[in-house]
């Protein structure tokens, strides 16, 4: 008997809620301590090594150098930060939306499989340094160069892991349904679909960072924008302390998308995923 199972479901998304940005604020502290601990011994040459208050001082403090204070650090480096995300974002999307589509048709045709997997294991043998400037050449220098890149890297986690979510169905949940007249669609939207969730979360948390790691590649071969473009443009004027605030900078990014992935995997399990509705259940 289900008892108050809404308000049950609620508190126990708020709880995992809580546990997962809990478990990151401890991970950026220890992260930050270790980061501390390497450069002390390791010895590291203070001329071209930060440490975290370092990078602190030079966005928040009063690091001043003849040309830059601490709020045009900042400055820079959130308008760098929005021209990455936007790169990131399309690549992201169209490659999270093509592994999908595709994931779907390997499931309900497997012969589409045997036909296009060779090209998506191609798109992963091949380093994406040596892929980026050939889809230059093709595309040219802009958004449909930078979307592919930060695509070839989100596609492929996606599309093997959901093609296993998807195969992961037992016989026998699949011959329920078949029994009562279902089809292969059926199939999918009421049993392989809830069982692919689990894998389509883990993959998106890892392809989140994917997706800023490809956007800045394409920044950083191609453009002077972008956080990508800014490690050139730092490294150029020997601003040490505006490289390890990039470094920062996409660390923090990345955490961020990996909660915010992880947050709304607990919201949509709790309601579709193959366990949905056991945490209220009594």
């Amino acid at each position: 008997m289900v008892v108050g199972g809404g308000a049950l479901m609620v508190v126990f998304a708020l709880r995992r809620i809580g546990v997962t940005i809990a478990t990151v604020v401890a991970s950026v502290i220890i992260l930050c301590l270790l980061w501390q601990l390497a450069l002390v011994l390791l010895h590291a040459n203070p001329l071209i090594s930060r440490t975290p208050l370092g990078v602190f001082d030079y966005l928040f403090g009063a690091h001043q150098t003849t040309t830059t204070t601490a709020a045009q650090h900042r400055a820079q480096l959130i308008g760098w930060m929005w021209t990455t995300l936007w790169h990131a974002a399309w690549g992201f999307v169209i490659g999270v939306l093509a592994s999908m589509a595709i994931a779907v048709a390997f499931t309900l045709v497997p012969v589409v499989e045997f036909m296009f997997m060779p090209i998506a294991m191609l798109l992963r043998v091949v380093p994406l340094l040596a892929m980026a400037p050939v889809i230059y050449l093709v595309f040219g220098n802009g958004l449909v160069t930078a979307s592919l890149v930060g695509t070839v890297v989100v596609f492929f986690p996606l599309l093997v892991n959901l093609t296993l979510g998807y195969r992961s169905v037992s016989a026998q949940q699949t011959d329920v349904i078949r029994v009562y007249g279902g089809s292969s669609w059926t199939v999918w939207r009421k049993v392989s679909f809830p069982h692919a969730l689990p894998h389509f979360f883990a993959s998106l948390r890892i392809a989140v960072p994917g997706a800023i790691t490809g956007a800045m590649l394409y920044e950083w071969l191609f453009t002077f924008e972008g956080l990508g473009a800014g490690i050139n443009t730092a490294k150029s004027h020997f601003d040490y302390g505006g490289i390890w605030a990039i470094v920062v900078f996409v660390t923090g990014l990345s955490i961020v998308g990996y909660t915010i992935a992880s947050i709304i995997e607990t919201i949509v399990l709790a309601e579709w995923g193959p366990d949905a509705g056991r945490a209220g259940a009594r």
